[in-house]
C-alpha cells in the first residue's frame, strides 16, 4: 500500500513537472524572480541588523535560520501539496466529487492536485540562508531538514483546519486566504518580539511560534523538552486538520459533478 501510494505520488509530481515545463523560459524566469523576491526580503533584514545589533536577543544569524526553515517548509507545501488551497472552491462548486470517486484517499488526491514550480526558488534560498549563517554545519543541516518537515506539517495542518470550516460555512475562500497570509506574516518575524498576549496568539490561533521560536532555540542549545513541545504543536495541528477534514466530509453534500482524475 505504501509503495503504491509513493509510486502514485511520484507520477503526480512528474505530471506537474512536465506541465511546468511546457514553457521552459517561463518556469526559469518565474523561479528566478521568486529567488530575487526572497533575497530582497533577507536583504531588508540585513539592513535592519546593520543599524541594530539584535532584536530581543535575536541577531541576523537567527533571522537567517528562521528564513531557511520557513522557505523550505513552504516549498514542500507549495510544490507537493498545494491542492489544499483549492478546497474552498471545490466545496462551493461541488467539484470535490471528482476526488471522492477515486479509490485513493480523497485528501491525498486533493492535496497533490496542484503544484507551483516557482517554489523551487524557496528551496534554493532556504539552503543558501542556512549556508550563510554562523550555524552552518553538517549536524545542524540535519536539524534544519527535520525542522523544515515539521514546519510543513504545521502549515498543512493549519491551512487544512481553516479550509475544513468551508464544509459548514460556504464562501470562505477570501477569509481562509487572509488567515494564511496572517500565518505567513507571523512566520517571518523574529519570534523574540512577541511577548504577553501576542505570544499566546503566536502559539494558538496563529501557531507560527512552534516553527519560529522553538527551532531557533534548539539550534542555540538543543533540548528534548523543547523538541517535545514542537512535536505536540506541529503534529497536533497536522492531525487536527485531517480530523476536521474527515469530519467535514461526512456533512458534505454532493454537487452531482463527476469527473475522472
Amino acid at each position: 500500500m505504501v509503495a503504491n501510494t509513493l509510486k502514485l505520488f511520484l507520477e503526480i509530481q512528474k505530471k506537474h513537472f512536465k506541465t511546468a515545463f511546457i514553457s521552459k523560459s517561463d518556469a526559469f524566469i518565474n523561479t528566478l524572480l521568486m529567488i530575487i523576491n526572497n533575497m530582497s526580503f533577507a536583504f531588508m533584514w540585513w539592513v535592519l541588523f546593520q543599524n541594530r545589533q539584535s532584536v530581543n536577543g535575536w541577531t541576523f544569524d537567527e533571522m537567517l535560520i528562521l528564513f531557511s526553515i520557513t522557505c523550505n517548509a513552504f516549498a514542500i507545501y507549495a510544490l507537493f501539496f498545494r491542492g489544499i488551497d483549492n478546497i474552498y472552491r471545490y466545496i462551493d462548486s461541488g467539484s470535490l466529487d471528482n476526488f471522492l470517486v477515486s479509490p485513493r484517499s480523497p485528501l491525498f488526491m486533493l492535496s497533490t492536485s496542484h503544484s507551483t514550480f516557482v517554489n523551487w526558488g524557496d528551496f534554493m534560498c532556504g539552503f543558501l540562508a542556512f549556508y550563510l549563517s554562523s550555524y552552518a554545519s553538517l549536524p545542524n543541516l540535519f536539524l534544519i531538514i527535520i525542522f523544515s518537515i515539521y514546519g510543513f506539517l504545521l502549515l498543512f495542518g493549519f491551512q487544512l483546519s481553516i479550509a475544513s470550516v468551508a464544509f459548514k460555512t460556504p464562501n470562505l475562500e477570501r477569509l481562509g486566504h487572509n488567515f494564511l497570509i496572517a500565518f505567513l506574516i507571523f512566520w517571518h518575524q523574529p519570534a523574540s518580539i512577541f511577548v504577553g498576549w501576542l505570544k499566546v496568539i503566536f502559539f494558538t490561533a496563529i501557531p507560527a511560534g512552534f516553527m519560529t521560536l522553538l527551532p531557533v532555540e534548539m539550534l542555540r542549545e538543543f533540548s528534548w523538552l523543547t523538541f517535545l513541545y514542537m512535536n505536540i504543536g506541529c503534529l497536533g495541528f497536522f492531525f487536527l486538520g485531517i480530523w476536521l477534514f474527515n469530519r467535514g466530509l461526512k456533512n458534505y453534500s454532493s454537487g452531482n459533478r463527476f469527473g475522472v482524475r
